[in-house]
């Protein structure tokens, strides 16, 4: 199973090396790993093994503890150095678990013992190895391309739903008509909006925006048409308005569903005329303008109804562009995510370079009703408690995650006061151990993730488990 928004297709061969100086281990291990979804390579010597992977693409390595010259450990060694990107998994005998766990706390992804028993096991760590591998390599990807600016990223997007909406921008930028920009709320209609202005022939002139929300009727006019000397009480000389000062460039009606009919009839007869009278003065002022405007309605609806003047609907419609909902375009989700977490870091003063591939995951599958702002949003407030060098899980609101209580609270609202000391501590002792076992597998959904994470042993956590008969978590790919 791959992540919506993963460097690599389903379809992709995993490359993977096996090391191990029993020439039948390595036999096992290409039966295992056959078909088309695997390359397997095998190596009984260490340094043959390392001389071949060279700079090659290689997504997981497997490697024996335990061999004759270069040893296991040595093997990790050389990648961690050389080639961290790729991910190593390493086999010990039943009694070598101090092994296992120095190899571990050495950097491996995970262990298995020999002899083999749950071929399925071996296959699922060997693709989730493969899949960490790739989803840090799309993550340092990420880090080199994403320049702060989301319309940067919005332009370069992998998404199907865009495409249209690209090719539009193009073909719009190259003529001069009135554009209307749909699309939910936060989905980035003024960045369409503002990329056909750039690359128009009137980039190199002023792209005004107009918010037709905020202007009330009584200032509307010296807004959107200036005024002259004296004629607005506290302005101590003249000034233009918004359409003068979009002269030869484009405006913007940002919330055009919220335009007042004042300011409807006020906007038709600039379009109409093409000129504009300050307040209080008397000359006839000719402003040419491009006209853009964005809505989140249907304003085909309203003007049915009356409420939204007919004439002025179509006048700017003459071009439209519908932007997707970011649900639409999952794709992109890391890339953006990237580009807005790098914005908001600038913004608070943090120093966060990555997203975890567990939080990214959760990014790339929560439903964003909010689109690109609630996902910049979650980032930002991610990013007041986050300290160190990577956004993780626990960082993220509970809307992201679906943690709605940590075992704390859990605790807290379960206490027993009419219970014995002893007894409501027993009470509570296994509600925690049930509560931080159940949370751990519902954020890592893989028994040896887990247990490493919780710093025990694989089978130890696994008995656990069993014990507190916690079987109902969402699975991974183990």
């Amino acid at each position: 199973m791959t992540t919506i928004g993963s460097p690599f297709e389903d379809t992709e061969v995993i490359r993977v090396v096996v090391i191990d100086d029993e020439t039948p281990i390595l036999k096992a291990w290409r039966w295992m790993l056959h078909g088309d979804d695997f390359s397997v390579e095998g190596y009984t010597r260490g340094k043959d093994a390392i001389e071949a992977i060279g700079n090659r693409p290689i997504d997981v390595v497997v490697t024996d503890v335990k061999m004759p010259g270069m040893s296991g450990f040595d093997v990790m060694a050389w990648i961690k150095q050389d080639r961290p990107d790729i991910e190593v998994l390493v086999m010990t005998g039943a009694g070598s678990i101090p092994d296992a766990v120095r190899a571990m706390q050495s950097g491996a992804f995970d262990y298995l013992t020999k002899p083999f028993t749950e071929i399925e096991d071996c296959i699922n760590k060997v693709r989730q190895a493969a899949r960490l591998k790739r989803l840090r390599a799309e993550n340092r990807a990420l880090r080199e391309r994403v320049d702060g600016s989301p319309e940067s990223v919005l332009l370069d997007s992998r998404s199907r739903a865009m495409k249209t909406v690209l090719t539009q921008i193009d073909q719009y930028a190259r003529v001069d008509a009135n554009v209307l920009v749909t699309g939910p709320v936060g989905a980035g209609k003024g960045v369409v909006a503002h990329t056909i202005h750039q690359r128009s022939a009137r980039r190199e002139k002023p792209f005004v925006t107009i918010d037709c929300a905020s202007i009330a009727d009584e200032r509307l006019d010296a807004e959107l048409f200036g005024h002259a000397s004296g004629a607005v009480p506290g302005a101590a000389g003249g000034a233009p308005g918004l359409f003068e000062l979009a002269h030869e460039g484009t405006v913007f009606l940002d919330e055009l569903d919220r335009m007042s009919p004042a300011m409807q009839v006020r906007v038709l007869k600039v379009l109409e005329s093409g000129r504009v009278i300050r307040v209080g003065g008397a000359d006839h002022r000719p402003v040419d303008v491009r006209v853009i405007s964005a809505t989140s309605k249907d304003l085909t609806q309203a003007t049915e109804a009356g409420s939204f003047r007919a004439d002025l609907f179509y006048r700017l419609k003459l071009l439209s562009v519908k932007v997707p909902t970011l649900n639409e375009r999952r794709e992109d989700i890391p890339r953006l995510a990237y580009s807005l977490l790098r914005r908001a870091a600038r913004r608070l003063g943090k120093e966060v370079e990555t997203i975890n591939p567990e939080a990214m995951t959760l990014l790339e599958h929560h439903d964003w009703t909010g689109n690109l702002r609630e996902l910049d949003q979650v980032l930002e407030a991610a990013l007041v408690f986050e300290t160190g060098a990577e956004l993780t899980v626990r960082h993220l609101p509970e809307e992201v995650t679906g943690q709605t209580h940590t075992p704390l609270d859990g605790l807290v609202a379960q206490v027993d006061l009419d219970l014995p000391f002893r007894e409501a501590v027993e009470r509570a002792e296994r509600l925690f151990r049930v509560t931080y076992l159940t949370g751990l597998m519902g954020r890592f959904r893989s028994v040896s993730a887990a247990a490493r994470h919780a710093e025990m042993d694989r089978a130890n956590f696994r008995r656990m488990l069993r014990r507190y008969d916690i079987t109902d978590y969402p699975k991974g790919e183990s």
